[in-house]
């Protein structure tokens, strides 16, 4: 499903799966203005943000256009910024960081715990059978973390996965 794209870029089309036509629209001046038209400005900075991803360092990304964001749209942009700088460049040396202030194992869900959120928050059809089966269809987020074949999911994607799931209930689809 990621194909070549960032996970950084990829993330954001989970929240923003309407930008995806738009994302290599960054390669023609045209193209740009018109997908930049199309949007509201909160859009417009996440779209220029898997530019940034996505161009690797050809399309700039202005640090300033995050304060046009605010609450959790800004630790979201945020957050994307780390995951691309971590994982989807070899600007640490071999992808590890040694600074980090994310290693929590209460930050991380089983597949288990994972079914028991999405009930809690009113999906009560995810049962752990079906998260497997849709895990291993493709239909599920690939998990953040694999432990000894274990996969482990970060509290922030499945809080994504839940918006998506609120999103499709409510019958928007973008």
């Amino acid at each position: 499903m990621r194909n070549n794209m960032k996970k950084a870029t990829y993330l954001l089309l989970n929240y923003f799966p309407h930008l995806k036509k738009h994302t290599k629209a960054y390669e023609n001046l045209f193209m740009t203005e018109n997908a930049i038209a199309s949007l509201n400005d909160t859009e417009k900075i996440f779209l220029k943000l898997a530019w940034f991803f996505e161009s690797e360092g050809k399309y700039e990304f202005n640090l300033y256009w995050l304060y046009q964001l605010e609450g959790e749209w800004l630790e979201f942009a945020l957050d994307l910024i780390q995951i691309h700088f971590k994982e989807d460049t070899y600007l640490f040396q071999e992808n590890k960081p040694s600074h980090s202030l994310l290693i929590d194992a209460d930050d991380y869900l089983t597949q288990t715990d994972f079914a028991r959120f999405l009930q809690e928050k009113g999906f009560p059809d995810y049962t752990q059978n079906k998260v497997a089966v849709y895990r291993k269809r493709g239909k599920f987020p690939k998990e953040d973390i694999l432990i000894a074949g274990k996969p482990y999911w970060s509290r922030y994607t499945a809080e994504i996965f839940l918006r998506k799931l609120e999103l499709e209930k409510k019958g928007i689809k973008k």
